[in-house]
């Protein structure tokens, strides 16, 4: 498209006629990133609030579409990479941030840890490694006594940029560091960063050795006292066994994205509700019997 084009589509979004403002919104998200400079350009030099608000939507809405493209990529890719995930949910709510450093953040963090293993270790004693280095070494704390329906606590950018976050930013964090020094910890099937487990790497049907609990720095539990945690959230005596089961990076990354939304629903922020279920049907693409 041409920059005249582009510049007669913004003019458009001023119409009076909120029909004609609609079709040159639209026209202009078709056309993808690319003629995002334009509009800042156009929002930079803009003058009526009218227009400010409609060119701003335009913006966050190829942003989104973007966003939802890689996240869509990433999951047909088979989602074999959850940091990657992680990123696309938090980029969705924070379209500006830049995913290498976060992922430099990640690699220093994996790096500390890492030089402390050796052949040795038991799978309590590389816990214990991580739990001192992710809540001793670089002081990743839970949000305590702050408002924990803050959406920013959900997500990995926000965590790795200040050292707080909810449990479900802990968990995910921590699912994170796992995966790239290659140890057999998966989520649990439940509420998205409840509990995590630690796999028997020796057998083949998925047992868990021991259960860890990122929230409360990286308590370690056994089957008994997680079975309590599940009673006593009356979840229904027949759920209890499949809740009790690890999940894939999709369908964390899945949970992740309907707890966000419930969240939002919950604060009465209806804005990225729409794009956050956008992201919840690309993510359940796949086999129902994981859930």
């Amino acid at each position: 498209m041409k920059r005249g084009e582009v510049s007669s589509l913004i003019s458009l979004l001023d119409d009076s006629d909120s029909e004609i403002a609609l079709a040159a919104m639209n026209r202009l998200c078709s056309k993808g990133e690319s003629i995002i400079p334009d509009l800042e350009r156009a929002w930079q030099g803009c003058l009526g609030e009218v227009l400010l608000t409609r060119i701003e939507q335009v913006i966050a809405q190829i942003q989104g579409n973007v966003t939802l493209q890689k996240l869509r990529e990433w999951v047909d890719a088979g989602a074999t990479d959850l940091f990657h995930g992680a990123y696309c949910m938090a980029k969705l709510l924070h379209p500006g941030i830049d995913c290498e450093p976060l992922a430099q953040a990640l690699n220093s963090i994996c790096k500390a840890i890492w030089l402390k293993f050796n052949d040795y270790l038991t799978a309590l004693e590389k816990v214990n490694i991580i739990n001192q280095t992710l809540f001793h070494t670089y002081k990743f704390r839970n949000n305590g006594s702050q408002p924990g329906n803050s959406p920013d606590l959900f997500l990995i950018d926000y965590l790795l940029q200040n050292k707080v976050g909810n449990s479900v930013a802990l968990s995910t964090l921590y699912l994170c560091v796992a995966e790239k020094l290659s140890l057999p910890i998966k989520g649990l099937n439940m509420s998205c960063g409840i509990m995590l487990a630690y796999l028997d790497e020796y057998c083949d049907d998925g047992q868990s050795l021991f259960y860890i609990y990122p929230f409360f720095h990286g308590q370690v539990l056994g089957r008994q006292q997680v079975e309590l945690i599940v009673n006593r959230n009356q979840i229904d005596e027949s759920d209890q066994r499949r809740y009790l089961h690890t999940c894939s990076n999709r369908l964390y990354v899945c949970k992740l994205a309907e707890t966000l939304r419930d969240n939002f629903v919950h604060i009465g922020q209806q804005e990225p509700v729409e794009r956050i279920s956008e992201a919840i049907k690309i993510l359940s693409k796949g086999s129902r019997s994981e859930r």
